[in-house]
């Protein structure tokens, strides 16, 4: 069973066909088979257009907001064109068979209709040729996201790192002046406590400096 706008545009084709007389001169199966071929090819070129523009969008959507920007989105659409991938491919095969049969079966016969059987195979052949040019875009846009998602991951780690190679020696300190040994003159020092927090802080200062000049924490 078709749904009705399906089978409204499926009559409408085979009725197109019926009256081009220089195309299909009489009712026949033969032009009732290209009528329901061209519909569906048809629909699906319509489908792949759908899909080459979803992904255009998607692209400006990457690059207008990266932060904003789905992934699954482009999961969905690569889902589908792949559905519709199929399908094209299902239908060039088709057509192709229907080609390679006409020449040893007396049940066809495409003799007054060879152009439109030329027509239906050049597009199925563009459907699957366009397709592909979509499942293209599509994997390059999955790329440009996982790249900034692996970009992204690598700041953090490196912000990580700097932090980690600031304190480093801080902890160092703090670990040595926290050793329970009798004999620490530093310890009894005048305004100790002071002058470490101070010796800290310009190391870590200076440390970051120091990184800072050397390009690390761009």
């Amino acid at each position: 069973s078709c749904a009705a706008n399906e089978t409204e545009g499926l009559y409408h084709l085979v009725s197109q066909y019926m009256r081009q007389r220089e195309r299909v001169p009489e009712a026949t199966s033969t032009g009732a088979l290209l009528a329901w071929m061209q519909y569906h090819v048809r629909r699906t070129s319509l489908a792949i257009r759908e899909l080459r523009q979803e992904a255009l969008s998607l692209d400006e959507s990457l690059d207008r907001d990266f932060a904003a920007f789905d992934f699954n989105d482009i999961i969905e659409a690569k889902n589908c064109l792949l559905r519709v991938l199929s399908v094209a491919e299902e239908q060039h095969g088709t057509i192709e068979a229907l080609v390679a049969a006409e020449n040893d079966t007396e049940g066809l016969d495409f003799s007054n209709c060879r152009g439109v059987l030329s027509v239906l195979l050049a597009m199925s052949a563009s459907n699957e040729r366009l397709s592909s040019r979509v499942d293209k875009h599509l994997n390059e846009l999955r790329e440009r996201v996982m790249t900034h998602r692996e970009d992204t991951l690598n700041q953090r780690l490196g912000l990580l790192t700097l932090l980690s190679a600031i304190f480093m020696p801080l902890t160092l300190l703090t670990g040595i002046w926290g050793m329970n040994f009798e004999d620490m003159p530093e310890l009894g020092m005048h305004d100790a406590y002071q002058y470490s927090l101070v010796g800290m802080l310009v190391l870590a200062v200076c440390m970051v400096y120091s990184f800072h000049r050397g390009g690390w924490m761009e």
